[in-house]
């Protein structure tokens, strides 16, 4: 197997890695555990990143800092359930709870990005495509990536919002797979609406390649 194909085997794994921490939090849960279940799901992100870490992929800041973020939401969970720390509420609302309010809180985060001109996307998207400097400097540039940073602030607060409505109103595995179903359906809808957005905005720019060669730019940069 070349090089090339071994890398896109193990980056097409990513798609399995984000299934089966939910299959094996909502089977330990209901047949275990809340413990049980944090610490396989957690454990099974880990050795995801160590596995893409060990194959010579790519795994940046993200990566890491989300890691450490679900070992310590995780450590949170179980000194909870173990009643070594009492919040007053069940194990799961202090887990599920603490993303609930991480999500709204990046969203706000975000948003503040946007309101003192500096919105996040304007910084990120030359972190991972190439883009010629004439684009960037462009006030069109600026104002689109400005727009389509209001549309991450949306799914954020909105999606932490459903979150918990759906918590309160819905049985734990009803909640469980309604929210994971959603939250995947919503993000693909958000991404590729941003990027249509994008790509129909910049369109007019002389030095905007088109999001086909953007998004194949953004794999070479990464390789």
């Amino acid at each position: 197997m070349s090089e090339k194909t071994k890398r896109k085997v193990l980056e097409g794994g990513g798609s399995l890695d984000q299934l089966i921490p939910v299959v094996l939090f909502i089977v330990l849960f209901n047949l275990v555990n809340i413990t049980a279940a944090v610490v396989a799901a957690t454990l099974w992100s880990l050795k995801a990143a160590v596995s893409r870490r060990r194959h010579g992929l790519d795994i940046g800041w993200w990566l890491p800092t989300l890691t450490i973020y679900l070992i310590a939401r995780s450590a949170v969970t179980i000194l909870v359930e173990r009643d070594i720390v009492d919040f007053g509420v069940s194990p799961e609302a202090v887990y599920f709870g603490i993303g609930f309010i991480t999500k709204i809180l990046i969203g706000l985060a975000v948003a503040v990005t946007i309101i003192v001109g500096k919105p996040l996307l304007a910084w990120a998207v030359p972190k991972v495509v190439e883009l010629h400097a004439d684009l960037l400097a462009d006030p069109r540039y600026m104002r689109t990536m400005a727009t389509t940073t209001w549309l991450i602030v949306i799914y954020e607060v909105g999606s932490g919002i459903w979150d918990i409505w759906l918590f309160n109103n819905a049985g734990f595995n009803l909640f469980f797979l309604t929210r994971s179903v959603t939250n995947f359906v919503v993000s693909f809808l958000a991404i590729s609406v941003g990027l249509m957005y994008i790509d129909k905005r910049l369109e007019p720019i002389d030095t905007y390649p088109g999001i086909t060669e953007v998004i194949e730019s953004s794999g070479r940069l990464r390789a």
